[in-house]
C-alpha cells in the first residue's frame, strides 16, 4: 500500500451496494472519511480502534448505500496505514490499493511492539502464521489458508520478557488478508 494522504481519503469513492442489499449510509461514511483525512493531517485524533469499531446506519429510505465490503476493506487498509504512519513509514509499498498482497509482501511485513504497558501477541506465533500465509500466497494449493482460517486465527498473549507485536496492527492485517482470500477464492 502506498502512503495514504488526506486527499486520497477525501477522493475515495465507493460503489453502491448490490441490488437487494442496503449498504452503508453514504453521508455517514463520507463524514467519517473526512475525520480520517483530518486525523492523517493532524487535525483529528481517531485511533485504529475508533475506525475498527465504527458502525454506520443503512441508507435513507428508498436509496442504496455504499457497498459494505468496499468500505470495510478500505477501513482495514486505513487502520494498517495509520499504524505505520505513526511509526514513520508504510507497511508495504504496492503500486495501487487494489493490488493483492503477494508472498513477497508478507515476508516484508513488520509489526511494531505493543505500546508501553500493554500486552501484545506472541511474536513467534505471528511469525509462524506469516510463514504459512506466505506459502499459501506463493503456491495457492489445497493445503493453503482460507479466509475462514484467517478469521479464526487467535494468538496467545506474549509472556513477559518475550517478543510481542502490537495487537491492533496484527488484527488489521488479518482483516485485510481474510478479505483478500475471500475475494480470490469466491
Amino acid at each position: 500500500m502506498t502512503r495514504v494522504t488526506p486527499e486520497d481519503v477525501r477522493r475515495r469513492h465507493f460503489g453502491t451496494a448490490p441490488f437487494g442489499h442496503h449498504g452503508y449510509h453514504p453521508g455517514q461514511v463520507d463524514a467519517f472519511c473526512g475525520r480520517i483525512a483530518d486525523t492523517i493531517a493532524g487535525r483529528d485524533h481517531l485511533t485504529t480502534a475508533d475506525i475498527r469499531l465504527v458502525e454506520f446506519d443503512g441508507p435513507p429510505f428508498g436509496h442504496r448505500g455504499y457497498n459494505i465490503e468496499q468500505v470495510d476493506e478500505f477501513l482495514d487498509r486505513i487502520c494498517m496505514e495509520l499504524e505505520y504512519l505513526r511509526r514513520g513509514h508504510p507497511l508495504i509499498s504496492t503500486a495501487r490499493e487494489e493490488d493483492p498482497l503477494t508472498h513477497h509482501d508478507v515476508l516484508r511485513v513488520q509489526f511494531s511492539a505493543p505500546p508501553f504497558g500493554l500486552s501484545g501477541y506472541a511474536a513467534v506465533e505471528v511469525g509462524a502464521f506469516l510463514d504459512r500465509l506466505a506459502a499459501t500466497l506463493a503456491h495457492d494449493g489445497p493445503n493453503g489458508l482460507t479466509a475462514e482460517d484467517v478469521r479464526g486465527t487467535a494468538f496467545h498473549t506474549a509472556s513477559p520478557g518475550t517478543a510481542a507485536y502490537h495487537r491492533e496492527e496484527v488484527d488489521a492485517f488479518l482483516d485485510l488478508v481474510a478479505h483478500q482470500l475471500a475475494k480470490t477464492h469466491s
